[in-house]
């Protein structure tokens, strides 16, 4: 459910009520009107005393109505369809606020006696009219069609019990019904004659529904091509509303069978009880019993946050239960005094199982804690504290080096969560900031604050030292990221003499061979051995080479050919134990269908063969193409794998051996 920003200015709760009031009494009224017509041909007028209910508590009215009402066709198959002209006079009650152009629904029941028995409803179309404050309303006459039951034989006489008014005010729909008390009578008849078809049949229900939830529906033998619309009527048949569904997706297939479903509107529109379901296809029609039961809270109401701490701008879940459905919760922040920070407000109301869920973002450096009531009630309130931290966003892009059209894994810390980042490139000191210069994204920010995903330069992009700036909330961080259709990263990137470094390469030459060698501050050639290893037919190799000499400050990589391509990347030598490096790894570690990742392992058997499958949550081979590569005399190898199957949760090498060395790392497909 969406969340509103609530006007600035927290209102008083009394004033906010008094103004719904009003608004409410004063078109809930809304029964008839003065609008002198000329006589309907075979109408029947009946001026009986009518006793009239407003809602929310604005009362009650009795006086004198006028019901004037046509029926025609005089003679009509059972089963079959009569259209009505009404004509209501002033209601008793009356309006106390001017208003224009409110939508209004009226209506009115007829009991049927003698050749059929029940009740039917006349409705007309919603009109927009204007209320003046203390004056008659004029109501303007309305037509609407009914059908008999398809049992119907003989004369039947059609007697007016009430008139209901449907009034939108407020965003809200209430319903003013007046019924007849005395000095009422019949105001014509109808004749039913000939045969009828067979009835439709209709299915709901049998234990109670909820408001706001969907009510499955079936039946059979209704008009084929036709459009069925539901609506709720009291258990007599009368007062049938429409708007008591919010939206249906009934349907009628080629067999004349009914299914779906249809959805009740909020509690406010449709109070507990029982009521009859009816279905009409303009043809046929056809009722069912249906027990209405909003939710009832069975323990306290609690609250909860997604995160009890972040910077401003965060964006945090705050959720709720045991609350009265379609309820307004309102939520706000609260300064370390307890006063409200109304520009934090916001509202969203209760799920029909009376739970709540809404996005409330940190604005304001003041919030000390969150305050959640239910419709402004005080005794409802609850509230949790909320810590605001200063922003420490971080940002990191793994090996800081991809091709352009290639793609990163990007991480950080301290970001406002609830945030969707976004990424630009920039220029290595941080100007000319571009986000077009990236071409995909699936960056998030966890509850936590945590960022994860990859980005993904245009391929369009020239070879360059670049600056990656990420914003999300008011929060940005730069950080360095190297563009170049051949590069070199090695794993680690420093460490003590004995180091044994793996050497990763990509855009080379395919099955060209490279030289790898160590490089002193003067550019010289450590005394370090040589290493050669050949590339792959994807432009990637993987080799290993031992930092031996105290003097190296970089490895260069060069393709023994005519011209050759250089690549050169720094190593630190430094004091300590030499580290163990990883067996098996996949950068980027997730991406969207179609990323190519790069595969590298060591520690494998030299000069066999490996194979690169992507794998299913169940451990099946999915539907990628394999890829092989002979592994190397140091044991490692370096390869591209591209995840096309959104199936893929795991990329698996496997040594094509008996009883070959099988390793596997996680991949999400994002």
């Amino acid at each position: 459910m969406f969340a509103h920003r609530r006007p600035t200015g927290r209102p008083d709760r009394s004033a906010w009520r008094r103004a719904v009031a009003l608004g409410a009494g004063a078109v809930l009224a809304w029964t008839g009107g003065t609008v002198a017509l000329a006589p309907l041909a075979h109408a029947g007028t009946v001026t009986p005393t009518v006793h009239c209910v407003l809602p929310a508590g604005q009362g009650e009215a009795t006086g004198p109505q006028v019901f004037s009402i046509d029926l025609t066709p005089d003679v009509v198959d059972p089963g079959g369809k009569i259209h009505a002209k009404v004509d209501l006079g002033p209601s008793p009650a009356t309006s106390g606020l001017s208003l224009n152009n409110v939508p209004t629904t009226p209506s009115v029941d007829l009991a049927m006696s003698g050749g059929a028995t029940g009740t039917v409803t006349v409705t007309g179309p919603e009109v927009n009219i204007n209320v003046p404050s203390g004056q008659s309303i004029d109501m303007p006459p309305f037509e609407g069609d009914f059908l008999i039951p398809a049992n119907a034989s003989g004369p039947i006489t059609f007697t007016p019990l009430r008139n209901v008014t449907r009034t939108k005010v407020l965003g809200s729909t209430y319903s003013t019904t007046c019924e007849i008390t005395a000095g009422g009578g019949p105001i014509g008849t109808v004749t039913a004659e000939g045969s009828a078809g067979q009835p439709a049949t209709l299915i709901a229900p049998t234990t109670p529904a909820r408001p706001s939830t969907s009510v499955t529906l079936s039946g059979s033998r209704w008009t084929v091509g036709a459009t069925p619309v539901p609506s709720l009527c009291a258990t007599d048949g009368g007062g049938c509303d429409a708007g008591k569904f919010a939206s249906s997706s009934l349907a009628i297939n080629a067999s004349g069978q009914l299914t779906g479903s249809a959805q009740l509107a909020q509690s406010g529109t449709v109070p507990d009880g029982s009521y009859l379901v009816k279905v009409g296809d303009g043809t046929k029609e056809a009722t069912a019993p249906l027990t209405v039961r909003a939710f009832v809270p069975d323990g306290p109401r609690a609250i909860a946050l997604s995160r009890g701490s972040g910077p401003v701008g965060s964006v945090i879940t705050v959720t709720g239960s045991d609350y009265y459905q379609d309820r307004w919760i309102n939520t706000v922040g609260l300064d370390a005094s307890g006063a409200t920070l109304d520009d934090t407000a916001v509202y969203v109301k209760s799920f029909p199982d009376g739970t709540f869920s809404v996005d409330f973002t940190v604005s304001d450096p003041a919030i000390a804690s969150i305050q959640v009531d239910e419709g402004n009630d005080p005794a409802t309130l609850l509230t949790t504290p909320f810590t605001v931290t200063e922003a420490t966003a971080t940002l990191s892009a793994g090996a800081a080096k991809v091709k352009p059209g290639g793609t990163i894994s990007v991480s950080g810390d301290g970001w406002p969560s609830g945030v969707t980042p976004a990424a630009a490139l920039c220029a290595a000191d941080g100007s000319g900031c571009d986000p077009a210069r990236i071409s995909g994204s699936t960056l998030r920010i966890a509850a936590d604050g945590t960022l994860t995903g990859t980005v993904t330069p245009a391929k369009s992009t020239p070879r360059g030292v670049y600056a990656l700036q990420v914003t999300a909330g008011g929060q940005q961080a730069l950080t360095q990221l190297s563009v170049a259709p051949t590069f070199v990263v090695l794993t680690p990137a420093s460490g003590p003499r004995g180091t044994a470094v793996t050497v990763l390469g990509q855009g080379f030459a395919k099955v060209a061979t490279v030289s790898i060698v160590g490089l002193r501050a003067n550019g010289s050639q450590t005394s370090d051995p040589v290493r050669t290893k050949v590339v792959g037919l994807d432009g990637a190799f993987s080799q290993t080479f031992t930092v031996n000499a105290a003097d190296t400050v970089a490895l260069r990589v060069r393709e023994v050919l005519v011209n050759p391509r250089t690549e050169t990347a720094a190593f630190t030598v430094q004091d300590g134990t030499v580290p163990t490096g990883a067996s098996f790894a996949l950068s980027p570690p997730e991406g969207p269908p179609g990323t190519v990742v790069q595969v590298t392992g060591r520690g494998f058997a030299p000069v066999a063969t490996v194979s690169v499958t992507g794998r299913t949550a169940e451990g099946k081979q999915t539907s990628d193409s394999y890829v092989t590569r002979v592994i190397g005399l140091d044991g490692t190898f370096a390869l591209n794998f591209t995840v096309r199957d959104p199936a893929t949760k795991a990329i698996r090498a496997c040594e094509v051996l008996v009883n070959g060395k099988t390793v596997q790392q996680l991949f999400t497909v994002s």
